[in-house]
């Protein structure tokens, strides 16, 4: 997909925040998501006293889809194939004049675990008349694209775009820079061109490739600033920062988790504007360019 930078900067946003939605959060991210995708549409439940909430975590009301939400990473082997039953046959018992489709929907974005897997094809080997869909990141992501600009700057912010790109100046970098400046004493680094490939060996995603090119077009301006600060040692100081969190990041998440991570806790308090949030993209891009983020590709010669 040929994203804009506005585009790729929300494709993130919506893939970071499904990432660390858990357990009751990852319902709640659910529901924003149908009901800004679908409007009146979409029929979220809520539980109800002693009834709770019938088997029911929403319904689409024109397709005739009932949704039932999980996190099966978070379950007991056995819990989680109890829940599932016991969901699915309570939906038939309230439900089943209203609905044709049955939705799983969970929060694995690695994939399903096999008994999983293995209870859902049987439910639906015995339940002819019902179809059971699976919905995890991919198929959230679909319906994401489909949002209005309005309705993604309601849930995420006002997005960089290519104008913000283009005023960008020392001001805005300041702002970063002094914000993730810390005492640690410099450590000197050599300048590396960017290693043909890198993008690829961290299994980057186009979303990111595209932020991450968009900041590369600006990044000059980074090492402008640093020629021209006071502190002689401030480049060097920043890029240990950005290497030490990038090393306690990596082994806990993917890398395009590690790539938003790290971009947060750049961009710091004062995340917000999209002048702000380019100056954060055009600051890592310096750094990624310069191999003090992220893996280079094997064989790339030291």
């Amino acid at each position: 997909m040929n994203m804009n930078l506005t585009e790729a900067y929300y494709e993130q946003k919506f893939e970071t925040a499904f990432l660390r939605a858990k357990a009751g959060e990852f319902q709640t991210f659910f529901e924003r998501l149908m009901g800004l995708a679908y409007k009146a549409d979409f029929m979220p439940c809520r539980p109800w006293g002693k009834q709770g909430d019938r088997k029911n975590d929403g319904y689409l009301k024109s397709e005739r889809r009932l949704f039932q939400v999980y996190a099966p990473n978070e379950m007991s082997s056995s819990k989680a194939k109890a829940k599932i039953c016991e969901d699915f046959e309570g939906a038939k018992q309230h439900w089943k004049e209203y609905f044709d489709r049955w939705v799983f929907v969970h929060n694995a974005s690695d994939g399903l675990p096999p008994h999983v897997q293995d209870l859902l094809l049987g439910l639906e080997k015995v339940n002819i008349n019902i179809a059971i869909d699976t919905w995890s990141l991919e198929e959230l992501r679909l319906i994401f694209r489909k949002l209005t600009a309005d309705d993604k700057a309601t849930w995420f912010g006002l997005a960089p775009t290519e104008e913000t790109k283009l005023r960008l100046g020392f001001d805005e970098l300041r702002i970063v820079l002094e914000n993730i400046a810390t005492l640690t004493a410099p450590l000197r680094t050599e300048v590396k061109d960017v290693p043909a490939g890198k993008i690829q060996a961290n299994a980057l995603s186009d979303a990111t490739e595209r932020l991450l090119r968009a900041g590369m077009t600006k990044s000059q301006l980074v090492a402008d600033f640093f020629s021209q600060w006071h502190d002689e040692t401030f480049g060097e100081r920043l890029a240990k920062s950005f290497k030490d969190k990038y090393q306690q990041l990596r082994n806990a998440h993917t890398p395009n988790q590690t790539f938003a991570e790290l971009q947060s806790w750049a961009g710091g308090s004062q995340r917000g504007t999209p002048e702000h949030e380019m100056a954060v993209l055009t600051v890592m891009a310096y750094y990624f360019e310069r191999c003090d983020i992220f893996e280079e590709p094997r064989g790339t010669p030291r």
